[in-house]
């Protein structure tokens, strides 16, 4: 498919966003709009190049393969993951956690979660580790252990500080990447109209539900590295003009129109990023704040449970509780409703429920257990 030949109403097949309708061509940008919901302006050389990628090697084309390979994804042996750096907003380094575990974990119980005690709709594989998740001091949050359960002995995979609660989103599972050992990993999913890759704090228990293209709701929170009032900001930019004409061609008729000059102010924005360089599940913040809960003694840090909208999908807002710890906050005063904040954050999430039934349990004929 030449991208220079391209016309409006012309109908196209993506490799990751599926089949869709040009809706406007300009110089340089191609809008379209996807069956399945959004709406893209795409450079002519991005989406040609786009279009020459194989089903196999994206998210949109790995639906075709069988469970589980649709869904998950083993990652190389060096990937590298920074679990040590998730205790910043507790203490001065991980190590102040580690000389502590053998006293913990005696005093450890198992985490319990959806998976816990409802069958899932299809067999884990029998090539899948065993594991098993401890936490401490309670269930909601603290510390969590998560062990290899091994023929003569058990190993510890991971430790790390979670939040159980949060705020309830519906996501539609994109891809599930699996950490070396097979009992850690990342979801990355769609939320509204965007994507977000988070921690699951809950893989060993809830693993055998995921499907890719399945509907869940997650409980995400994201635990503040750093927090600190907003600055004001903003810049004066010069769109393109295919940008214009694009914006200006889905505008009601009783609207002024965009012009090629305006001006950004990053006041109210809500905004969710991913870091540079960093892991997946790390983003940067902005949020203007809805409601503010103080806590104590989580794993001997007070601090605050912010809920802030980081995405907006038109007049809906998509809201993340945000758990900042006093040691994390840079602010002379509590965070406020109403306050805009910002910040980087680790976002963490667990299953609550499936949405719908996984297409494996609709051909089986089962419902999804509540």
């Amino acid at each position: 498919m030449d991208a220079n030949t391209l016309k409006t109403g012309e109908r196209i097949e993506h490799p990751l966003h599926g089949p869709g309708t040009i809706r406007f061509v300009g110089t340089d940008y191609l809008g379209i709009e996807f069956d399945r919901g959004g709406e893209a302006l795409i450079r002519r050389e991005v989406f040609a190049h786009s279009m020459t990628q194989t089903p196999s090697t994206t998210k949109h084309g790995r639906r075709t393969l069988s469970w589980p390979q649709s869904t998950f994804i083993a990652e190389a042996e060096d990937t590298p993951h920074y679990m040590g750096s998730h205790w910043s907003p507790f203490v001065n380094a991980a190590k102040e956690i580690l000389v502590r575990l053998p006293e913990l974990l005696p005093l450890a119980m198992p985490q319990t979660g959806y998976g816990e005690a409802r069958p899932s709709p299809r067999a884990a594989p029998a090539d899948w580790p065993a594991g098993v998740q401890l936490v401490w001091p309670r269930r909601d949050k603290g510390l969590a252990v998560v062990l290899h359960v091994g023929k003569d002995a058990n190993h510890i995979v991971t430790l790390f500080p979670f939040f159980a609660g949060g705020s309830q989103q519906a996501l539609v599972l994109h891809e599930v990447r699996v950490w070396q050992g097979g009992l850690e990993a990342q979801i990355t999913a769609a939320w509204g109209e965007g994507e977000v890759s988070f921690f699951d704090t809950q893989y060993p228990i809830n693993r055998a539900w995921y499907e890719a293209g399945g509907r869940y709701e997650f409980l995400l929170a994201g635990l503040a590295y750093d927090a600190r009032p907003a600055e004001h900001r903003e810049f004066t930019i010069n769109r393109h003009p295919d940008e214009v004409a694009w914006m200006n061609s889905r505008l009601p008729d009783d609207e002024e129109p965009h012009t090629a000059a305006t001006t950004v102010s990053f006041d109210g924005a809500a905004m969710l990023l991913p870091i540079e360089g960093w892991d997946i599940d790390d983003h940067q913040f902005r949020a203007p704040v809805k409601t503010v809960e103080e806590f104590t003694d989580w794993l001997g840090q007070d601090g605050w449970r912010v809920r802030a909208a980081v995405m907006r999908f038109g007049d809906e807002d998509g809201d993340l509780d945000i758990l900042i710890t006093r040691r994390a906050w840079q602010g002379d005063a509590p965070p406020r409703v109403g306050q805009d904040i910002e910040g980087q954050l680790w976002l963490q999430g667990r299953l609550w429920m499936p949405s719908e039934p996984s297409s494996a349990a609709a051909r089986r004929g089962q419902g999804i257990g509540r």
